[in-house]
């Protein structure tokens, strides 16, 4: 099935195939790519300082969570916030 996937530090909606059926089992596949950090596969949990949409919806008021069912056609967009400290 197509996803479409959007991630905060790129401003392009990529359209991913995927034979992944949840929300958990795609970051699960998508942590694989080692690009990004922003679910912990061991725990099965997203990293406190990142949040993933489901069709503009946060995962966490979801009422499957990360168990979410993921259709044909769903936008999921992951968004990691980084906060920078700066010297000089």
């Amino acid at each position: 099935m197509k996803i479409s996937v959007k991630f905060s530090f790129n401003p392009n909606e990529t359209q991913l195939e995927t034979q992944s059926t949840t929300l958990g089992t795609l970051l699960d596949e998508l942590q694989g790519n080692k690009r990004f950090e922003v679910f912990d596969t061991k725990r099965k949990e997203v990293y406190p300082d990142c949040d993933v949409l489901v069709n503009g919806q946060s995962y966490q008021v979801l009422p499957d969570g990360l168990d979410t069912n993921l259709r044909g056609g769903d936008k999921v967009e992951i968004i990691m916030c980084m906060f920078m400290l700066g010297g000089g």
